[in-house]
C-alpha cells in the first residue's frame, strides 16, 4: 500500500541505492525555496507541465493545475513505474484504494503505463500539503488534484516516475 508522509520523515527510504539517493536530492531541492528546481516548479504556468529526465530511467513531471471536484476524479494505477508525488506548493486531496476494490475502465496501455478505473466506494482520502510525498505502487489506485471542504485553489508539484526495479523496500 502507498506510503505517505513528510519528505524529511521518509528520508531513510532513500538510503539503499545511489539512484534513490539522487532521487531524494532532487525531491529535497524541489521543496527548497532557494533552489532553482523549486523556482522552476512554482513558475510553471497553470495547467502546464515540464518533463525532466533524471538518471537511471527516472523522469519528473513538474506541473501545476487548479484543484477539481471529486466527481471529476481520475482513478489510475501504473505497472512499470512507481509514482513519487511531491506537493511543492498548495494542498490537494487524494483518493486512494486497493485495485481489488475497483473495476477497470480502460485496460493497461503499455505506452502510457496506465490503467484507469471506475470510481469505487472503497476509498480513503489523503491530504497532501507542501513538503508531503505520496508513493503509489502498482496496487494503489489513486486520484489526486481534488478539492474538499475549504481546500481549493492551485497545486504545484512534481511527480517522479521511478521504474519498479529501482525501489528496494522491505518491511
Amino acid at each position: 500500500m502507498a506510503i505517505i508522509g513528510k519528505l524529511a520523515s521518509l528520508s531513510h527510504l532513500f538510503e539503499k541505492t545511489q539512484e534513490m539517493e539522487a532521487l531524494y536530492i532532487y525531491l529535497n531541492n524541489a521543496i527548497n525555496p532557494n533552489h532553482s528546481i523549486h523556482k522552476r516548479i512554482i513558475n510553471t504556468p497553470m495547467h502546464a507541465e515540464n518533463k525532466i529526465k533524471l538518471e537511471a530511467g527516472m523522469y519528473a513531471i513538474e506541473q501545476s493545475y487548479i484543484l477539481k471536484n471529486s466527481n471529476k476524479a481520475f482513478y489510475e494505477s501504473h505497472q512499470y513505474y512507481i509514482d513519487f508525488q511531491l506537493c511543492v506548493l498548495g494542498v490537494e486531496i487524494f483518493h486512494l484504494g486497493d485495485k481489488n476494490d475497483f473495476i477497470i475502465k480502460t485496460p493497461y496501455d503499455e505506452k502510457k503505463d496506465l490503467i484507469t478505473y471506475k470510481k469505487s466506494c472503497c476509498i480513503s482520502k489523503i491530504r497532501l500539503s507542501e513538503g508531503m510525498l505520496g508513493i503509489f505502487f502498482e496496487n494503489d489506485i489513486h486520484a489526486g488534484g481534488l478539492k474538499s471542504g475549504n481546500i481549493e485553489g492551485n497545486i504545484f508539484k512534481t511527480v517522479v516516475k521511478v521504474p519498479k526495479k529501482l525501489v528496494k523496500l522491505k518491511l
